[in-house]
């Protein structure tokens, strides 16, 4: 006969609480970042075309 010496698994319950609370202010942060990105887009995001030359007016 073979006893099983099976440990009880041990859940660190503040470790859970910190990790939910980690995921659900990462999920709201990433809410903010495309809500930001959507209503003001940066400049460099746009790779269409070319760029455009400025051109230097005379003086008169």
């Amino acid at each position: 006969m073979s006893e099983k010496t099976d440990a009880p698994v041990v859940v660190d319950l503040a470790e859970a609480r910190q990790q939910r609370i980690h995921d659900i202010h990462d999920a709201r942060l990433e809410a903010m970042r495309s809500a930001f990105s959507k209503a003001l887009p940066l400049a460099g995001a746009k790779a269409s075309g070319k760029a455009k030359k400025k051109t230097k007016k005379k003086p008169r």
